[in-house]
């Protein structure tokens, strides 16, 4: 029983978070994100589902009836989202100070039109790295039912994951 309140209080935060504006909504998805398995499946995108507009997950849905078919016809390739969910870079470290240290992540408002927003999230290693290989993302979000959801990723060059998504060859 009291586990059981936990888990809700923590649900309720973070429902909260999500209402307040695009940048907590953002901040909520990358610290679960961040913190649970990459792997591109249908339970890790289902435990992200609060955070996505109907639109994306239902692109998720599809991809992921592509990828079962494509996987059968070829069972020895690596499939489109076979690096992991697409939200992140690729979790790359530099050696500071005898420590292995992970890129940081900051996000920052962008604009915000009505029940539009984009904010940017831009990763990049902590000032001992001496590394300046930096990656911005914005993300688009919209206002659903009085919570921000990500609604797109423009991963920069004109490339997008609603794009990667709604691509017509497997």
């Amino acid at each position: 029983m009291f586990f059981a309140f936990i888990a809700f209080a923590l649900l309720s935060l973070t429902a909260t978070a999500q209402t307040k504006s695009p940048v907590a909504a953002v901040n909520a998805f990358y610290k679960y994100d961040r913190s649970h398995s990459q792997i591109f499946n249908r339970r890790n995108i289902d435990a992200r589902k609060q955070w996505f507009s109907t639109e994306l997950y239902s692109l998720f849905q599809y991809e992921l009836k592509r990828e079962a078919e494509y996987l059968k016809k070829n069972p020895t390739d690596k499939p489109y989202f076979g690096d992991g969910l697409p939200f992140q870079p690729y979790d790359e470290t530099c050696k500071a100070g005898g420590k292995n240290l992970h890129k940081t992540l900051v996000v920052k408002p962008s604009s915000q039109e009505g029940d539009r927003a984009t904010v940017t999230a831009t990763f990049a290693f902590p000032k001992p790295c001496q590394d300046a290989d930096n990656t911005t993302y914005t993300i688009g979000l919209i206002k659903s039912k009085g919570v921000w959801v990500i609604d797109d990723v423009n991963y920069g060059e004109d490339r997008t994951l609603k794009q990667d998504l709604k691509r017509k060859e497997y």
